[in-house]
């Protein structure tokens, strides 16, 4: 995986063309030359796109009212036991 490159926002303003181009090979992540904020990263279109698609496949969160069926019964089971034989630690 290629190296995040840093750059202060005013050279990256400056030379935006240059870092539009850096950006195809590797993200550049821009930050406030006073306060060291960072403001934000420059990603070329495919990366993207890429991260779009990811986001598209992670889960998201719903109210409890919108639980299908199938998942609140799997919910409902009970959770298996990993670690029997540290039970123990937990009496008294």
């Amino acid at each position: 995986m290629p190296k995040v490159q840093n750059v202060s926002s005013s050279e990256f303003a400056g030379k935006f063309g240059q870092w539009s181009f850096n950006a195809q090979r590797a993200p550049v992540k821009v930050v406030n030359n006073k306060t060291g904020n960072v403001l934000g990263y420059f990603v070329s279109a495919q990366e993207f796109e890429a991260l779009m698609e990811l986001r598209d496949l992670l889960p998201r969160a719903a109210p409890a009212w919108e639980i299908s069926a199938e998942s609140a019964a799997e919910l409902e089971k009970p959770l298996p036991r990993l670690r029997p034989e540290l039970d123990r630690l937990m009496e008294d």
